[in-house]
């Protein structure tokens, strides 16, 4: 051993026990930061930064982070149509893109007044194919329709405000309207029912013919299944996915079909989802996808479903609440024209008017309660999907799960004991 080396272990050894165990701690912490400071960086892929990858059966749910995507708000409109209403709205760095119908000379617009929103936003789509913003939404002009559900106040400012664009950009295409109640778990288009009218589908006859032309196909799916009715929104990468030709192709079938105007543009609300994510059925559990897109999380389905139960006792309600006090519905001819009642009005007696007093004010404090019991839910339901591990809890399996299965069972309810999702795998 050398003199350095001796004297070092000399001095060492003369160490209280609590010394030697500081030095020994820093040499070791010395050691490691050398150790690494020595080594190449390793670059992590960029995935990685931008995300948190969290497991869930059959999939992974990611929360995206990053600075928020650029969005365009795709306006479809006619000119007697306002939409000022978008001033109001509060989603960052938000671009109003109007497309006009029936206005040749408008900044944008339809190359004819024909199909509906379906051809406004195709002709956004070959347009904007080489300058799109990560984001984009398209909308009908109105701000309040029954095309938006209650629990979103049927407001299409409400639903934009709420909405989260990174779910948007985590499934890349998504219909704005939630429900299943028309076009997945009713209103679904069987297009082998090439002559069979519906009334409430009045498009589904024509299905089969335009889905194949549109996509020039000849084995089509025969179920074609999506929450109504045409407001989406969909994802750079996903546009740019369908090649630019495509969406001229879609304008020109628009523009020569034989079919009515208003019967071609409905054919589209049931052909978006398999234009952007090729499938036939696009309809994610309620509960879950209120709560991944617009934070809005009852718990779970059964607290979910105790609301929808509370809306249609408030709905009663005030169904009761009016025919007591205007009368029965008048009835109407098969032209929607009110058929005129010549019964001569009934004179009531005092003790009946005590008594329709009594039942109106009783009515009224009911419908109190359950308005109430529904504000204070829905409250509690956005409190809850404000926090992210909330959301994540809830949102899994977004179109089915062992407990709870997809559409497909009411669908295909024959099927029901063998439910295949393999369809409906998570995005």
């Amino acid at each position: 051993m050398t003199p350095l080396i001796i004297w070092l272990r000399s001095r060492f050894a003369n160490l209280p026990r609590a010394s030697r165990m500081i030095l020994i701690s820093g040499c070791i912490l010395f050691t490691i930061i050398f150790m690494y400071s020595t080594q190449e960086m390793k670059v992590l892929p960029q995935e990685l930064i931008d995300h948190h990858a969290i497991k869930e059966d059959g999939g992974v749910y990611r929360i995206l982070k990053g600075p928020m995507p650029s969005v365009n708000l795709v306006i479809a409109a006619t000119t007697k149509e306002n939409y000022s209403w978008v001033k109001d709205l509060k989603v960052p760095g938000m671009n109003v893109v109007p497309y006009i119908a029936d206005d040749l000379n408008a900044t944008h617009h339809a190359q004819q007044n024909k199909g509906h929103e379906a051809m406004m936003y195709h002709q956004y789509f070959y347009d904007f194919y080489d300058d799109l913003p990560d984001i984009s939404i398209l909308i009908h002009s109105q701000q309040m329709s029954w095309h938006v559900e209650q629990l979103l106040d049927q407001s299409m400012i409400f639903s934009l405000n709420h909405l989260d664009l990174r779910e948007v950009q985590r499934r890349h295409f998504l219909n704005l309207r939630v429900t299943w109640g028309v076009g997945c778990s009713t209103g679904s288009i069987n297009t082998t029912r090439v002559n069979e009218e519906s009334g409430t589908s009045p498009e589904q006859k024509e299905m089969q013919e335009a889905f194949r032309a549109n996509f020039n196909l000849y084995d089509i799916p025969e179920i074609l299944a999506t929450p109504c009715c045409s407001q989406i929104a969909v994802t750079k990468e996903r546009i740019r996915s369908v090649p630019r030709e495509q969406y001229l192709h879609h304008i020109n079938w628009l523009l020569s079909t034989k079919l009515k105007d208003s019967i071609s543009g409905r054919t589209w609300e049931h052909m978006w989802q398999y234009l952007f994510l090729e499938k036939a059925i696009d309809c994610p559990l309620e509960h879950k996808a209120y709560c991944r897109l617009y934070h809005i999380c009852f718990g779970g389905r059964e607290e979910y479903e105790e609301w929808i139960e509370l809306n249609q006792g408030r709905q009663k309600l005030e169904k009761e609440l009016n025919v007591l006090i205007k009368g029965p519905e008048k009835k109407k001819d098969k032209h929607g024209k009110v058929v005129e009642d010549k019964e001569k009005e009934v004179v009531l007696s005092e003790t009946e008017k005590k008594a329709k007093e009594t039942m109106r004010k009783w009515l009224e404090k009911e419908l109190g309660t359950v308005k109430e019991a529904i504000r204070v839910r829905k409250e509690v339901a956005v409190v809850r999907g404000s926090v992210d591990a909330n959301r994540v809890a809830e949102g899994q399996n977004l179109y089915a799960d062992e407990g709870e299965p997809g559409v497909e069972v009411k669908i295909f309810p024959q099927e029901a004991t063998s439910v295949v999702v393999s369809n409906t795998a998570s995005p």
